[in-house]
């Protein structure tokens, strides 16, 4: 008889833990579809609404605008050009030319050096550009970040940025 209550006993704890489980399993799922739902639908909404707002602030840059800023970094900052030639892209190019020949010759103990323009952003007439240094066509130096004006129509760099990079090339630029 005891043995009979033992087991009697246990089958009503295995029941009673089945019962309870079942209770549990029925409730927990209803909880996590819910919170699920919620979660999904509040990223959706936030990563929606961020390339919107980024989309309508990046100012568009033309064509005609990129290719005259990639001539005026071409020209200005190639060892290969002289003065006359980087004249007309420079913001007040007075009293470069003893800059511009140090750097041609910095230049040529180097096998060339020059920037390329990688990245344009127009607002306005001013221009952020994204570029790399390059020596003997190698980028030696990439995404670095300088600055183009449009000066009576024409993209120039300013005399601070043809300056910084004479500083950095180590040919000395004299103040203005």
């Amino acid at each position: 008889m005891k043995r009979t209550v033992i087991v009697g006993a246990l089958l009503a704890l295995v029941a009673a833990a089945c019962g309870s489980a079942a209770n549990t399993t029925a409730t927990t799922p209803a909880a996590p579809d819910a919170t699920t739902t919620t979660s999904v639908s509040d990223t959706t909404t936030s990563s929606t609404q961020p390339p919107t707002t980024t989309t309508s602030t990046v100012p568009e840059t033309s064509p005609e605008d990129q290719a005259a800023i990639t001539l005026a970094y071409e020209v200005v900052f190639s060892s290969e050009t002289d003065f006359e030639e980087k004249a007309p892209y420079i913001v007040d190019p007075s009293g470069l030319e003893e800059t511009v020949i140090n750097y041609m010759e910095a230049g040529e103990s180097m096998g060339g050096v020059s920037l390329a323009a990688r990245t344009i952003t127009v607002d306005g007439d001013t221009a952020k550009v994204i570029y790399d240094f390059l020596f003997a066509g190698t980028p030696t130096y990439p995404d670095l970040t300088g600055d183009a004006v449009r000066n009576d129509g024409t993209w120039q760099i300013t005399r601070e940025m043809f300056c910084s990079i004479m500083t950095s090339a180590r040919v000395g630029c004299p103040s203005s």
